[in-house]
């Protein structure tokens, strides 16, 4: 399976900047039999859809989501990147139009939410008071199908971000599937009609459950659970 992915845009002081893919994600999903194509955070993609025959994107984690992007005042986002924001929306828009599977992963699932007009929470610990811990932690699975074809109704996941999505913020055209904190955080989405849908952890990352996280994985990659085929 061929997938396209977005990359970390690394600013530079003195000018050049970089993008940049953690080895964990070629590793992980390369033993599952997807290829990845690294996207530029400066090149047309649409060039991409047309030279290579994509079969899959997957938006990745990194930089914070510029909140420009859902209409607010930077407050606590510092890491952000207007370019990596536009090639996630041409990544998305281009995959809605050719009906091809999206995985949105960590910050991936942020602009998910943002794409289809949600917004996010800059800083949870210092906006809601909340301690979510940035080490293995319990989620709860609340959606009926998603129960079935997982076994479970929670697990442990890994936590690595300070922004993220709450009922309150998360856009009215998803739907939500996995909380942690009782509720407070959203931990997983997924779109009701388009074959896309986001995970706010890392599969490709130790501290996982990696029975569920490759159930998941398996789904995107055989066109099941979220990404089952249209009609």
């Amino acid at each position: 399976m061929r997938v396209l992915i977005s990359q970390r845009h690394i600013r530079s002081e003195k000018g050049a900047d970089r993008d940049a893919l953690e080895h964990d994600y070629i590793s992980y999903y390369g033993s599952l039999g997807i290829i990845l194509i690294p996207v530029s955070n400066t090149f047309d993609v649409e060039k991409y859809f047309d030279e290579f025959p994509v079969e899959g994107v997957i938006l990745s984690g990194g930089n914070d989501v510029d909140p420009a992007s859902y209409n607010e005042e930077v407050t606590y986002a510092n890491d952000f990147s207007k370019e990596r924001d536009n090639t996630e929306r041409a990544l998305l828009e281009n995959a809605i139009k050719k009906d091809i599977p999206v995985l949105c992963i960590c910050r991936g699932m942020q602009y998910m939410n943002v794409f289809f007009k949600g917004k996010l929470v800059q800083d949870i610990e210092k906006e809601l008071n909340i301690k979510h811990p940035i080490e293995p932690h319990n989620i709860e699975i609340k959606d009926d199908k998603v129960i079935d074809f997982l076994g479970k109704n929670e697990s442990i996941v890994n936590s690595y971000h300070k922004q993220g999505i709450t009922p309150k913020t998360l856009s009215l055209e998803l739907k939500a599937f996995a909380f942690a904190n009782k509720g407070e955080i959203i931990e997983g989405i997924y779109h009701p009609e388009h074959r896309i849908a986001g995970i706010q952890w890392h599969p490709e990352r130790q501290g996982s459950d990696k029975e569920i996280d490759n159930k998941l994985i398996s789904a995107f990659l055989h066109n099941n659970l979220f990404w089952k085929k249209n009609g």
